[in-house]
């Protein structure tokens, strides 16, 4: 190896000065490009069929790289990635799209290479025409995302659970019409989705992407192996909007009566009065667990804060609260903050809280400490 480098380094030596330039111009700029170049090619399906632009999930997407064939699912938000090999750095990779559950409709799309150096690339695709178009640059626009997310906040979660289901089920029926043109009144729970409706993968994704904006449940996989009728997309986005968040934070649970037999005998419970949380402050918790998920700590401090001040009996929002302050490595905020949501509990235990103070403590190598709260986090799970 040695005697190969030092041939290497005499030859180039021995070169024209504005040979051996350009050689090492050359050798840069393919070091720069190797350690830069994406690896892979990302891309976004979605379908503008019924207005609203919305993502195709479950879409299949066929590619041969290499000589061998690589078949992807996009997911519920439509996104899939191709990797880049080496044989095909630049111009362009044949796609075979099928989008479609119920039909064999099929689409080859040509995509450049060249896409994978701008953000995720977007393919607008409409199963009416059969036709496609690629946006280069698309871009997934997190302040739209974030501001529905604040109308979930405000439409749904200060309704009432009666309220919320009918509001699901009409969102679907209302979808419904929307793709096969039938009155909601006219279409009944029992309806086929698939031999009455012919609804495909992409009707799904169109029923899924509305109750993702207004209710934040992604339900698509569900439907697409278990719905076999209206009711069951009905029922199946019901029991997924409720899986998402415990209903106690709504409505505290009553204390127990006791029976008539024992009343007598008990000695007396001091009664903890409901802790009454406004909409608009419900509002407010809702944005500040979603900035918090979005990694947006400074902004959710100072909501947490305020609502702890003009609520400070909202345990949930001190848990919050604790949380955003440890994701900004403030300990001794943080610790002070799990506290006053423990305080604040009362009747309700809340494991959630004592696992996550526990993993706190664990990081500060408080073992022992960090036990005790394990302990009671398996206490209450029981």
């Amino acid at each position: 190896m040695s005697i190969l480098f030092g041939f290497l380094k005499e030859r180039f030596q021995s070169m024209p000065q504005w040979v051996q330039v350009s050689t090492y111009i050359t050798f840069v700029i393919l070091f720069v490009y190797l350690f830069t170049a994406p690896r892979f090619l990302d891309m976004r399906l979605v379908s503008n069929d019924y207005g609203d632009e919305f993502p195709i999930g479950g879409a299949q997407i066929e590619i041969e790289i290499d000589g061998r064939v690589l078949i992807l699912l996009t997911d519920s938000k439509g996104r899939f990635s191709v990797p880049i090999t080496t044989s095909a750095p630049i111009g362009s990779y044949l796609f075979i799209l099928s989008p479609d559950s119920n039909s064999n409709k099929i689409k080859e799309i040509e995509v450049p290479v060249s896409n994978s150096y701008l953000k995720r690339s977007k393919i607008i695709y409409s199963k009416k025409t059969n036709a496609y178009q690629i946006i280069p640059n698309g871009i997934i626009h997190n302040t739209k995302k974030l501001l529905s997310s604040i109308h979930f906040i405000s439409t749904a979660y200060a309704d009432t659970n009666s309220v919320v289901d009918k509001g699901i089920e009409n969102e679907i029926l209302n979808a419904l019409e929307v793709i096969t043109n039938i009155s909601p009144t006219q279409i009944s729970k029992n309806v086929s989705i698939r031999d009455d409706l012919n609804l495909d993968n992409i009707d799904l994704s169109y029923i899924n992407s509305r109750l993702n904006k207004k209710y934040n449940i992604d339900a698509l996989s569900v439907f697409q192996h278990n719905a076999k009728t209206v009711g069951d997309l009905i029922e199946i986005a019901k029991k997924l909007y409720y899986e998402q968040e415990p209903s106690s934070e709504i409505q505290p649970s009553p204390l127990p009566k006791a029976s008539p037999a024992t009343r007598s005998f008990s000695p007396p419970v001091a009664l903890v009065a409901p802790v009454v949380i406004s909409p608009q402050l419900m509002i407010k918790y809702k944005l500040g667990k979603v900035l918090r998920k979005s990694e947006r700590y400074d902004l959710a401090l100072d909501i947490f804060k305020k609502i702890t001040q003009e609520q400070p009996l909202f345990y949930e929002a001190w848990f919050h609260l604790a949380l955003t302050y440890d994701a900004l490595s403030q300990n001794e905020q943080a610790e002070a903050a799990f506290k006053s949501a423990i305080a604040h509990m009362n009747t309700k235990k809340d494991d959630r809280l004592y696992h996550s103070y526990g993993m706190f403590l664990f990081k500060q190598e408080r073992y022992k400490e960090a036990g005790k709260q394990f302990e009671l986090e398996e206490q209450h799970k029981q």
